[in-house]
């Protein structure tokens, strides 16, 4: 049986910080030396984990999503019915809105889509995202025999640009915490039951 590799040990003790960096610094602004400095190692040290900072920011992207997925997972297997999953996922959405900064390195990375590498890694975010949404709507419109696939899908596009004008709610201060989580939780309430 293989041994686990240091390097893999490393890279996941790591990802935290640059997640946090790249969220509070966006891409551009987050040079080697600054990343290295917030892990307190070397900018070498960085470069033995991983090739490039391209590289880094794209770790710390999949990092933070995988995270949020593995929360939500989590907290929707509690629910075993699909009314209960659904509404649960709102509810949790509505309360992690701005949480972690992975809104704000997704913002970051859409200024980047023109590099081939970071628009696929986008594509691979938001249609893992976009699926996830789907399959809970489609579970829950199946018990109110309420919908077609493709609202489904089209509902789950909603509900992401939801989110993502939220997160730019929160940025520019156009409404306030208990506001955002009012107004999010009607308006996905009203797109999961196809209203």
């Amino acid at each position: 049986m293989p041994r686990p590799s240091k390097l893999e040990d490393r890279r996941r003790e790591l990802l935290p910080v640059l997640a946090k960096a790249f969220s509070e610094l966006g891409y551009r602004r987050a040079t080697t030396a600054e990343l290295a400095e917030r892990c307190e190692v070397q900018e070498n040290i960085l470069y033995r984990l991983w090739p490039d900072k391209k590289t880094i920011f794209i770790a710390a992207l999949d990092y933070l999503f995988q995270r949020r997925m593995d929360k939500w997972e989590k907290e929707l297997s509690k629910e075993s019915f699909a009314t209960s999953r659904i509404v649960r996922l709102v509810d949790l959405t509505s309360k992690d809105l701005g949480e972690n900064g992975l809104y704000r390195v997704i913002f970051a990375a859409l200024n980047e889509t023109e590099d081939v590498d970071i628009r696929i890694a986008m594509q691979r975010l938001y249609r893992a995202y976009h699926g996830s949404l789907e399959t809970e709507l489609t579970a829950y419109r199946k018990l109110s025999h309420s919908s077609q696939p493709d609202e489904c899908r089209d509902s789950a596009w909603a509900l992401i640009g939801l989110v993502s004008f939220m997160n730019i709610a929160l940025d520019l201060e156009l409404m306030d915490s208990k506001e955002r989580k009012r107004l999010f939780s009607e308006l996905a309430f009203k797109l999961i039951d196809g209203s």
